[in-house]
């Protein structure tokens, strides 16, 4: 008996040997020795001495204990499978040391009987220790439907519950988790049911948030919020309460939580981006921006910053929660995606400087050997196509009147589909709207015939941008040249079929959308030559020109119709020109009806602006003095 007891002796020491090496792992911060993998295999060979001799009731303590820190090591490597193996060993070395029958392997079952069959005080903390493992396995594969029965066996029979309320259930619990001294753990059970009490209200809150219960995860998040967490979880948790006020409506309440989450964690990523986002929809467009900058500075540090020398806990929230959930709880938009709308923000709020450094900046991020090179594919968030962020990275340069550097962008554009624009293409209906029986071929031809469509439109937008910026070089003659190069490529469009009822619009993507841009761009470049023509004091072309412009969108151009007024009456076509005027008065602008990209919106500086406060009053006076009303004299 005393060398059995000696050697038991000598096991619980070679137990806390063990935990002293990790402990003193976790304390230096040693990332080169992987000292996480000495002590599982460590454990494993001790286990497996333990498990060598009968189980005894005398000795149980011991044997559960080493079990524990087994488990949390094997677990720590994401190994279920072999946690759930070694647990159920476990759970039957108790039984036969208590000499209760094994009913069968199955964990729910063995649990009931080992509840039942281990009553006494001294036992309990390392029954416990297990159960807490047990809650760690099915709360990382969101068993929660096991996870309720099983804590329902240890609470006090005089605390009532409501039936099914796992929440209500952690509230009440009461673990017999004291600690021995005489034998050390990897990770102390108090720590441990903190971190799954939080984790999983935190999983439950979730839960209700895709199921858009919105005021439900409100209340659970602002519990979880007042239980003891790592800060980098706290502040998660203030972020998630924010998007619950978000989703309710109340965006004071949710920009008051995302401050929280940052006074915790500054380093968290998705507030700042809640914050944006908030921002925009309360139209403060200087805070949004603010935040958008903040946002892409701390991507940059994440995405430059060394991994991490902290060795990552046994137990730890990725772990608890799992990918998806915590795929969904730290969602942020990647650095490139954070740019672009940083870029495209500041835009259009006519920051325009600042704009077209962040265009450029982009445009540098997205060259192969890029550290930041990483092109959203996925996520819900849209991107859009590399040419597309050329064109808007050329406008925006526009805006800041850096010509050269637009002529340049554009050029990189014009070369990359120089090979790829069709002679011709003829654009029918969407197949959606065809009754044919080849649905499948009409559609993969479709998404050839949009892919061309494509190139057409980029390169006839790149041609037209060259334009303006050649326009505001005070270059006629070559912005002259360039809008009649973008034109040659827009004429190449053939639509069989001009105006078509679509009955459902999901099934034609956004076809339809690329044909009302090739509209505008149409619209917007024949405008462009017609004020070159103007400035050559080629009157007769520019009024052609604007014709045509206004031929171009069926809904008719403010801006175009206008500098119609304006040619008609430098032609002495008065009559003329006041019947246009007095149309265009009751027309809609095209510019605000159609929602064009960002590359061919109008700004005040642009070439092609007119300002028509003194053609409106000349028009004025003209009518009046023939005799007829206007509107305004009325």
């Amino acid at each position: 008996m005393s060398v059995t007891r000696s050697l038991f002796d000598r096991w619980a020491e070679e137990n806390n040997n063990i935990i002293r090496k990790w402990k003193e792992y976790e304390k230096c911060r040693q990332p080169l020795q992987d000292t996480r993998k000495q002590c599982h295999a460590e454990l494993l060979d001790l286990q497996q001495k333990i498990q060598g001799l009968p189980a005894a009731a005398g000795q149980l303590k011991l044997d559960l204990t080493v079990s524990y820190n087994t488990l949390l090591f094997s677990l720590s490597y994401s190994k279920p499978d072999e946690g759930k193996r070694l647990l159920t060993d476990s759970l039957i070395r108790v039984l036969e040391a208590v000499g209760a029958e094994v009913p069968s392997t199955d964990l729910a079952t063995l649990w009931q009987v080992v509840l039942k069959a281990v009553g006494g005080a001294e036992h309990q903390p390392s029954i416990h220790q297990l159960l807490l493992v047990q809650w760690v396995i099915w709360l990382s594969e969101s068993q929660f439907e096991e996870i309720l029965p099983l804590l329902q066996q240890i609470k006090p029979k005089k605390k009532i519950t409501p039936p099914g309320d796992l929440l209500a259930e952690i509230r009440n619990l009461t673990f017999a988790i004291q600690e021995d001294a005489s034998l050390l753990v990897a990770m102390a059970a108090k720590d441990l049911k903190d971190l799954l009490h939080i984790c999983t209200f935190i999983s439950k809150g979730v839960e209700q948030l895709k199921k858009e219960n919105y005021t439900d995860a409100l209340l659970v998040f602002q519990e979880a919020a007042t239980l003891s967490s790592p800060r980098a979880l706290l502040a998660h948790i203030y972020t998630l309460t924010g998007l619950s006020f978000s989703k309710l409506g109340r965006p004071q309440s949710a920009l008051h939580c995302n401050r929280k989450a940052l006074e915790v964690d500054f380093s968290c990523q998705r507030a700042l981006y809640q914050s944006s986002l908030v921002y925009r929809q309360l139209g403060n467009s200087q805070a949004e921006i603010e935040a958008l900058h903040l946002l892409h500075s701390a991507a940059l540090l994440h995405t430059e910053k060394e991994p991490s020398s902290t060795p990552a806990p046994l137990v730890s929230p990725d772990m608890l929660l799992g990918k998806e959930r915590m795929a969904f709880i730290s969602q942020t938009p990647s650095t490139v995606f954070i740019l672009h709308t940083l870029a495209q923000r500041c835009v259009l709020n006519h920051r325009n400087s600042e704009g077209a450094e962040c265009y450029l900046d982009l445009l540098a991020s997205l060259q192969p050997g890029s550290r930041q090179h990483q092109i959203p594919t996925s996520g819900g968030l849209p991107f859009p196509r590399i040419p597309e962020i050329y064109l808007e990275a050329a406008f925006a340069v526009l805006k800041a009147r850096r010509s050269w550097d637009a002529v340049a962008i554009c050029d990189e554009v014009i070369a990359k589909t120089l090979d790829l624009v069709p002679e011709r293409l003829q654009l029918h209906p969407p197949a959606a709207q065809q009754q044919s029986a080849g649905h499948i071929e009409l559609s993969l031809e479709s998404e050839t015939i949009e892919e061309k469509l494509d190139y057409v439109l980029w390169s006839g937008a790149a041609y037209f941008l060259q334009g303006h910026a050649y326009l505001q070089l005070k270059d006629t003659k070559e912005a002259l040249s360039t809008f009649t190069r973008a034109i040659n490529q827009l004429v190449k469009v053939c639509i069989k079929q001009k105006h078509w009822t679509v009955n459902n619009p999901a099934e034609t993507g956004d076809f339809q959308t690329k044909v009302m841009t090739l509209d505008a761009l149409k619209e917007r470049t024949l405008a462009g030559r017609g004020v070159c023509f103007l400035e050559r004091g080629q009157l007769k072309e520019a009024l052609r020109d604007f014709q045509l412009s206004c031929q171009a969108s069926p809904a008719g151009c403010r801006n175009a119709e206008m500098w119609l007024v304006e040619i008609l009456w430098r032609l002495d076509r008065k009559d003329e020109a006041a019947a246009v005027w007095k149309q265009a008065q009751k027309s809609t602008d095209s510019s605000t009806a159609v929602d064009v990209p960002l590359y061919l919106q109008t700004w005040r500086e642009d070439a092609t602006h007119l300002d028509c406060s003194s053609l409106n009053q000349k028009m004025e006076e003209f009518i009046h003095s023939c005799g007829v009303k206007t509107d305004k004299t009325r």
